[in-house]
């Protein structure tokens, strides 16, 4: 039965996939929460096949890739933080340098998330519900990191421009993840809480779009827009 709550969240990530090419672009915003569609249907997609491939050498290849994705793609969402709020601060050289921070900010995540978790990885098969996992467990750093930033952002954002949702979206997976972190089932809550924070992501920066709150990239503009 689990199988089928996972194609259902794959379908559900690739559904906003599809609806995000039918509003306009802002450049790297709307290529990042694309990219993060994708993987996370792809997240998804891997899991569900689990009862069917996990004795498949493939299934291991697929895994890997899996953890991967994770690990290269999440980090850039600080830059797509940085992006929305830009038109949220007021001094200038602030908002021109913020994006490249957070492009510096993000990069140091993705070395974290290469020397703590992907240097080492190895993958056992899992007891709860088949599909493979790493077989040394540690606390992800960098991803809670990158939430942990990205709440303050949505607290930033609530305040400045009456829109919780951001907040609301990155507090709950960062508490649901909490309270799931060791448990069985802890990685079936943890895909709901990013199917919600992934909608919360999509509905801020469409509002903003509608507002006319445009992204800027200051200085990076030229190299990822």
């Amino acid at each position: 039965m689990l199988s089928f709550l996972f194609v259902a969240l794959a379908l559900s990530h690739l559904s906003l996939f599809v609806w995000s090419w039918r509003q306009p672009a802002v450049g790297f915003p709307s290529w990042f929460l694309r990219c993060l569609l994708l993987a996370l249907t792809f997240d998804n997609l891997v899991i569900a096949l689990g009862p069917i491939l996990v004795e498949s050498p493939s299934y291991l290849l697929l895994s890997t890739l899996r953890f991967w994705v994770h690990a290269l793609v999440l980090p850039w969402l600080l830059v797509f933080v940085a992006c929305v709020l830009q038109g949220r601060v007021k001094s200038a050289r602030v908002r021109y340098w913020l994006p490249p921070i957070a492009c510096l900010l993000a990069a140091v995540a993705v070395i974290a998330g290469y020397v703590f978790d992907l240097a080492s990885l190895e993958l056992v098969r899992a007891d709860y519900y088949p599909r493979l996992v790493a077989s040394v467990a540690q606390p992800p750093f960098a991803t809670i990191a990158v939430n942990l930033l990205v709440v303050i952002a949505g607290i930033w954002l609530w305040r400045t421009g009456k829109w919780p949702w951001l907040f609301a979206g990155a507090l709950q997976i960062f508490l649901l993840n909490g309270v799931a972190a060791g448990r069985d089932w802890g990685f079936c809550v943890g895909n709901m809480a990013e199917l919600v924070f992934v909608f919360s992501l999509c509905a801020t920066l469409y509002v903003l779009t509608q507002s006319g709150d445009t992204c800027r990239l200051g200085p990076v503009s030229a190299a990822i827009q």
